[in-house]
């Protein structure tokens, strides 16, 4: 889908420039003559992926108008592109007080205003991605965490040569209580492996011989450990096949004509603050996903994962009938534990179950699977050679229940309990399933449940605190 752009400029002519510009990132492209114009627009109209603003405004400054739109908050999340500075260091830094993403002047070339605008659209997008699925995903009931507060952040400057590293950081250590240490590229290259990554990377480009910073870029871009630090790019002069080449291999920032400890600064908390709160919105998205699938109470899975993982494990079976191993289901039911919470209460219940969870868990494998299937049901799959390993598991998990009573601390009272277990082994319903079915796969892991379910309903019968075994195939 193309980018939402809105310019804003009172001269027709230069928005007529711009969206010439613009014609390139195919954009879908808005304009507006002024600034009320624009914030009417905003208000009331989708909010569009990145304002770009141009000259001066009839009514006020672009610069103004920035720090408007970044003092609301629903607002303050929108890139801004100021394209109308005389050029000079200054404007960039007054443009980047206010909250601008950047600021060029009107003669800046359409290949390198693409790549910045690239970079932002493809950072706003990620942003806007993972925010859209935190707010879905949003399962009611689960407490939210507060943020911690931010420890300061971690940058590291990967430098040509020891003295330029050793200025950078104290240049910087004067302006921002980064956590700051420097390292040569070369060494940083050799060490990728061992590398932690820190909030943000400033990494130093020669433009006469980039190929060394602009490998080390694609190689933290590249590796999973580092793939979501913030890269800010420093370049030795202002060079537009430089500039391009690194915010299209992933950089997030560029500095050009050379370090400037202020702007570097300006850049920096900008993206280590975009950084840190998509790091959260990550964070809330797995946490959220996590829960989908866990039993609150026990946390272990529950059937919502456990039956697909099932149904996985048995279809990659019957696609390789050359395979040595095997495995076991088994379904695990505490012995009368309605008595429990008829006597001691739900609460005791609750307590009961998650200890026999943790004993259970405790005692297989961890590439092996637990799950509580609702109630007081658990269900187990073991990978196992045959049948007697399958059967020495579902006792250890017998001997381990009945062990130790469970011990209510704060009721002083310790309640015995006993768990009766039907095990199923994999290979005997897939082989009953391709006589009988010429090796459909539909339902498999329905089929096993079933199967172990017919064993456990037998255990219950021969008086509990047992284990049985399915004879399927048999």
């Amino acid at each position: 889908m193309a980018a939402r752009v809105l310019i804003v400029d009172s001269i027709s002519a230069n928005r007529i420039l711009l969206k010439v510009k613009l014609a390139g990132a195919f954009a879908q492209v808005e304009q507006a003559a002024s600034a009320g114009e624009a914030l009417d627009l905003l208000e009331n109209e989708v909010t569009p992926d990145l304002l770009v603003l141009g000259g001066d405004l009839v009514d006020m400054s672009a610069i103004e108008l920035c720090s408007v739109i970044k003092k609301r908050p629903e607002l303050a999340n929108l890139p801004v592109l100021l394209v109308h500075t005389d050029g000079h260091r200054t404007d960039l830094i007054d443009a980047l007080r206010m909250g601008a993403e950047d600021a060029f002047d009107m003669s800046v070339s359409t290949d390198a205003l693409l790549a910045r605008i690239r970079s932002i659209v493809r950072a706003r997008n990620s942003f806007e991605e993972l925010r859209l699925r935190e707010s879905t995903g949003h399962i009611p009931g689960l407490a939210e965490t507060a943020a911690a507060l931010d420890s300061p952040a971690s940058v590291l400057i990967a430098a040509r040569n020891e003295t330029e590293g050793a200025r950078w950081q104290a240049q910087l250590s004067k302006l921002a209580p980064f956590a700051l240490r420097h390292q040569m590229e070369a060494d940083i290259m050799r060490n990728m492996g061992q590398f932690t990554a820190p909030d943000a990377i400033i990494i130093s480009l020669a433009v006469a011989a980039p190929e060394e910073a602009l490998r080390l870029l694609a190689e933290i871009r590249a590796r999973a450990a580092t793939r979501q630090a913030a890269v800010l790019v420093v370049l030795d002069e202002n060079d537009d096949t430089a500039r391009i080449n690194a915010l299209d291999l992933g950089a997030n920032d560029v500095i050009a004509e050379g370090f400037h400890a202020e702007e570097a600064v300006l850049r920096l908390d900008k993206m280590i603050a975009r950084k840190r709160l998509t790091d959260r919105l990550r964070q809330k998205v797995e946490d959220g996903l996590t829960a989908s699938v866990t039993d609150p109470l026990t946390g272990l899975f529950n059937r919502r994962y456990a039956m697909p993982h099932l149904d996985n494990m048995a279809q990659r079976a019957t696609g390789h009938s050359d395979q040595t191993g095997d495995f076991a289901v088994m379904l695990a039911d505490l012995d009368h534990f309605k008595e429990v919470n008829d006597k001691y209460g739900h609460a005791a219940g609750d307590i009961v179950l998650a200890e026999i969870a943790r004993r259970m868990r405790a005692n297989i494998k961890s590439a092996d699977l637990i799950a509580r299937m609702g109630g007081e049901e658990f269900l187990v799959v073991v990978q196992t050679d045959n049948r007697e390993s399958a059967a020495k598991v579902a006792q250890r998990l017998c001997d381990v229940v009945r062990a130790e009573p469970v011990y209510l601390r704060g009721r002083d009272i310790q309640i015995p309990v006993t768990v009766s277990i039907g095990v199923a082994m994999g290979s005997d319903m897939l082989e009953a399933k391709k006589a009988k079915f010429g090796g459909g796969e539909d339902s498999l892991a329905s089929a096993l449940i079933d199967q172990a379910d017919q064993a456990l309903y037998g255990a219950k019968a021969d008086g509990r605190d047992k284990i049985l075994l399915s004879f399927t195939a048999a």
